[in-house]
């Protein structure tokens, strides 16, 4: 089962502006009318009910949104991007990659509402934008923005009501095929399962989802028997059928060692609703010592640092060939979920903050302009002057005039000559160079 992957995704660069002036019969100076570029596409990563992996996502791992198009002639604004979506399985956890190799939690996908996760670049402006008293032919336009490009790591935790636990061959596939439609591998060895199966089981009127994680031995929080891998998908479900096979040496060590895995794993697991549900009662040997059993586990669960219920943790004795004590078990299941539902009510001013909105193309405040000196030559870093820069023919005295102009309303023209630049001198604005004057 693929439930990790890595996605380098690129959101779509805007379009640029067009330099453009209206020619025609009666009109041969009509003044500048170059369109403006379209926005990029973003990216978007939504669920989908039907995944169960993100097996499709393996191996197409880089994504290219669309670009927005460019500006043209007589005020047409280039088209916007297409934006993609994303589909993952809905229990997807998205974290996005820094470079140092932290991680940042983005989202998680619990439904089918996009989640932004890389937003395209703004169209850039066309010369008409820069016409003003004192400037009515310009010569400059915007490039368009550049999209952003992110590195996410996707992690699948499957989405499950119930989940069962246990160690390797106790039985928990036979019990989940005879719950629910499911059809899980089984056998009499140990890790028939090697990864989590779903099944919806249906009891009472009532539909929950049951999960089967894989046995899990000692040392799993560690990665033991990839029990690290297999606990992770355990974190979704609300409460769990802790399945101890009747004919194992000592069912009370099994029960402590699977509370402790989940301690040391996760204590938020550890503390969620348990049943017990002893399994192959209907062998004539674990019959005999039911009650010693019975009392044994229910004084482990007394003295259980974690188990929220305690002695009242119900343990019910079952037999998943012939479905014995199943039904009393699943009845228990629909009651306790119930009662968890009314306490898992989330305030409506939470729901309505944590609800995604609609994303916009602002932008952070641009960065203050900086420059340095680099072998005789200044360096100004501006995204704002690179992106009219790009696009110019700096060979053309209007587009150097134009520029200045620009350089003077941000002010950095001040602070060139306040460092001592003369005519003459070099200036670099991104991958253009040209002379002061």
């Amino acid at each position: 089962m693929i439930d990790t992957v890595r996605l380098n995704i690129k959101g779509g660069d805007g379009g640029n502006g067009c330099v453009s002036f209206l020619r025609e019969k009666f009109r041969p100076r009509g003044g500048p009318n170059g369109g403006d570029g379209g926005n990029g596409g973003n990216a978007y990563v939504s669920g989908d009910s039907s995944l169960n992996t993100l097996l499709h996502l393996k191996y197409n791992s880089t994504m290219y949104v669309d670009r927005g198009g460019h500006g043209k002639g007589k005020g047409q604004r280039g088209s916007n991007g297409e934006d993609t979506y994303i589909k993952v399985p809905l229990g997807t956890v998205v974290w996005r990659m820094h470079k140092g190799g932290e991680k940042e939690f983005l989202t998680d996908v619990t439904d089918e509402t996009p989640r932004l996760v890389a937003q395209g670049g703004a169209g850039g402006w066309g010369n008409a934008h820069y016409v003003s008293p004192t400037n009515q032919e310009p010569v400059l336009s915007q490039r368009g923005e550049r999209g952003d490009y992110v590195v996410l790591f996707l992690e699948l935790k499957l989405l499950a009501d119930v989940g069962l636990l246990a160690r390797p061959n106790a039985g928990k596939s036979t019990l989940i095929s005879r719950c629910s439609a499911a059809k899980p591998r089984i056998a009499d060895y140990p890790f028939t399962t090697v990864e989590p199966i779903l099944g919806v089981v249906t009891t009472r009127g009532e539909d929950f989802v049951m999960m089967e994680v894989p046995g899990l031995l000692e040392g799993a929080h560690e990665g033991v028997g990839l029990g690290d891998q297999f606990l992770r998908h355990a974190e979704r479900a609300r409460l769990y059928v802790h399945v101890l096979d009747g004919l194992s040496e000592d069912p009370v060590a099994d029960f402590h060692m699977i509370n402790r895995e989940l301690q040391e794993f996760n204590p938020a697991l550890a503390h969620k609703p348990q049943i017990i549900a002893v399994n192959k009662v209907d062998v004539t040997e674990v019959q005999e010592r039911r009650p010693d059993l019975a009392e044994s586990l229910r004084r482990a669960a007394a003295e259980s640092p974690v188990l929220p219920n305690g002695a009242d943790t119900p343990i019910f004795f079952i037999s998943a060939v012939s479905g014995e004590g199943v039904d009393p078990m699943l009845g228990q299941v629909i009651e306790m979920m119930e009662n968890l539902a009314a306490e898992e009510t989330e305030p409506e001013e939470e729901l309505a903050a944590a609800a995604p909105t609609r994303p916009n193309r602002r932008r952070p405040a641009a960065e203050p302009i900086t420059f340095y000196k680099d072998r005789g030559v200044y360096v100004i870093k501006s995204e704002q002057l690179e992106r009219l820069s790009a696009l110019a023919d700096t060979r053309d005295y209007r587009v150097l005039l134009q520029l200045w102009r620009e350089m003077t309303r941000l002010g950095i023209a001040r602070r060139l000559e306040e460092a001592g630049i003369e005519p003459g001198d070099t200036i670099r604005i991104g991958r253009a160079e040209m002379e002061w004057f």
